[in-house]
């Protein structure tokens, strides 16, 4: 039932405004607390503003990932300036933007009671909040795919040439941020098949949906070869999904195991009244084709071939998780009820969130890299600064506005070995290295002089064993 109509299109906008307001609030609380992580590095040294397009292209291609999301970072910076802030500023923006687009979602699925309900549920949710202040492309990712179903359902419903268009132009969008896009926008085109042809051929539908398909193809062209590449590489960090993970991944996004129990509740009573509706076919058989089948096909290919099923990639079944919870509670009789239900999952999310908890390890290694940057800029002198990650550790130095090369394990090691050392030198070290590091007294003609300790890392200060001076 629709509780706002036409006539009450002010506070329609100022219900979703206030969801918007709140989601914002949320997103940029202590956001630059903590130190930028590995992968943020990563988005930063790749999109660094004095690297060239070609060259920030192909850093993002080699390294698996489709480049669009590291493009829009470059251009960020190119107009903002190079500053560890901009990244994340850029995220929360992108993670701000999900809530209006998920009450288009909700709006077009269903109704605008709906649509209010998941804007609001996507303001509190734990995984959009943290995913929020992280640099990287997921919550580009989580926009895009709306986006892009919202446009699907527009090609479904009006078949014309604008519609398409605009469909095409996310999928093309989606599908160069991430490599689930092409998971989701091969459902979709799996689903505007069966769509095309039951129960009755469609011939508009299905080859508006062929040019689309078309415009898509032709802008994933450019790394073809790399997505080649890739399909034959049998490494990486993800691990195959066993036990509990399919559990797992329906109660961490929702973070507090209380608002998880609560909202899952409510997505089998959203579920269960839509299925019961002969007019709701579409929308529960789009919604269950993006959550079920994408997730059975990533989830197949993480056991059998190569794992791309993680605890970061399932935010892209957030959204519909969230539109089930939210039929949910429209199927709960009286407002007071409702208000309570609400109130209470956002309580729960919220302090479990302001408490200060963060994504488990498996998600987000912490490591506290800025202290460590910041003690050796503030150390002063010409010392040489070494460390594992050179490459990332030097691009930190670059965003906290200081000139400070950086070099590998390796340069030093051998020359320690060789009897050619800088008389003093610093290392930046990692729970991974700490006890390799440690050993250079008893292996190199060398001696410990001071330490700083930080979480997860630490800055080691050597010198050669006899020099007491330390160069200016």
């Amino acid at each position: 039932m629709r509780i706002l109509t036409n006539k009450n299109t002010l506070i329609v906008y100022v219900l979703l405004g206030s969801c918007i307001a709140l989601g914002a609030i949320l997103r940029s609380y202590n956001i630059f607390d903590k130190s930028l992580w590995m992968d943020e590095l990563f988005s930063a040294w790749a999109s660094d503003p004095e690297n060239s397009l070609e060259t920030v292209f192909h850093r993002t291609v080699e390294d698996v990932h489709p480049p669009l999301f590291q493009i829009l970072l470059w251009v960020a910076y190119k107009i903002f300036g190079y500053d560890e802030r901009l990244g994340r500023v850029f995220s929360m923006v992108l993670g701000v933007a999900v809530i209006p687009v998920m009450y288009v979602l909700g709006y077009k699925l269903f109704n605008v009671t709906v649509g209010l309900f998941v804007a609001f549920l996507s303001a509190i949710n734990f995984y959009l909040i943290v995913f929020s202040q992280n640099s990287r492309s997921y919550e580009l990712l989580v926009f895009l795919t709306v986006v892009s179903f919202v446009l699907l359902l527009d090609l479904i419903r009006k078949q014309n040439y604008s519609s398409a268009i605009y469909y095409a132009l996310a999928c093309a969008a989606l599908v160069n941020t991430h490599y689930f896009g092409f998971l989701l926008v091969m459902n979709q085109a799996l689903f505007l098949m069966w769509f095309s042809f039951c129960p009755r051929f469609k011939k508009r539908v299905f080859f508006l949906g062929a040019g689309a398909g078309i415009v898509i193809l032709a802008s994933i062209v450019p790394i073809i070869p790399y997505i080649l590449i890739n399909m034959e590489r049998k490494d990486t960090w993800i691990q195959v999904p066993v036990g509990t993970f399919a559990v797992e991944s329906l109660v961490l996004p929702f973070g507090d195991l209380s608002a998880a129990l609560l909202s899952l509740v409510l997505l089998l009573f959203g579920l269960n009244s839509l299925i019961k509706k002969d007019a709701e076919r579409l929308p529960l058989s789009l919604l269950l084709s993006w959550w079920l089948i994408s997730y059975a096909v990533a989830y197949v290919k993480s056991i059998f071939f190569t794992p791309v099923l993680s605890e970061k990639n399932i935010i892209v079944f957030v959204p519909v998780l969230l539109v089930f919870i939210a039929c949910g509670v429209e199927q709960v009789r009286g407002g007071g009820a409702r208000v309570v239900l609400l109130a209470f999952l956002a309580l729960v999310s919220v302090s479990y969130f302001l408490k200060g908890a963060d994504l488990p390890e498996s998600v987000r290694i912490e490591h506290d890299l800025r202290s460590p940057a910041i003690k050796i800029i503030n150390e002063g002198g010409n010392i040489p600064v070494y460390g594992r990650w050179d490459t990332l550790h030097a691009t930190y130095f670059k965003l906290l506005g200081a000139s400070i090369d950086v070099a590998g394990l390796d340069v030093i090691e051998d020359g320690m070995a060789a009897g050619k050392a800088p008389v003093c030198f610093f290392m930046i070290a990692d729970q991974w290295d700490r006890e390799h590091i440690n050993n250079y007294p008893n292996k190199y003609s060398v001696e410990l002089k001071d330490t700083a300790e930080f979480k997860n890392s630490a800055v080691l200060k050597y010198c050669v064993m006899g020099h007491s001076v330390e160069p200016p």
